[in-house]
């Protein structure tokens, strides 16, 4: 998913529903922390978070349309398990580290 881009806003104008709804499921697609994502469109963490919440909010009510809520959910869905993947591949490779020493090891004990 690509970076939403900063609108040109007066200051102290809200940020467009547009804009908020596409940096918070460009966040939760991305599997990065709120912070890493706010500093790079420009906005707080607060921010972010708080529009996650809005946005979550609202699924709740009866008339927002499923197709919303579906993709709020799947970039939830999305981003957890980037971040599953992320940690199940340092896994693999912290086991493929200790196979690679213990199988070097020759059998009467000693090392190489």
């Amino acid at each position: 998913m690509d970076k939403p881009h900063l609108p040109a806003i007066k200051k102290g104008a809200a940020y467009p529903k547009e804009f908020r709804v596409e940096a918070v499921r460009y966040w939760l697609n991305s599997g990065k922390k709120a912070k890493v994502v706010a500093q790079e469109l420009g906005v707080s963490d607060w921010s972010l978070n708080r529009w996650r919440q809005e946005m979550e909010q609202a699924n709740e009510s009866p008339s927002t349309p499923s197709s919303e809520i579906n993709a709020l959910e799947l970039a939830k869905e999305n981003g957890r398990l980037r971040r599953e993947v992320e940690a199940l591949t340092r896994q693999r490779e912290v086991l493929k580290k200790a196979i690679s020493i213990f199988s070097a090891e020759s059998p009467n004990g000693g090392s190489r």
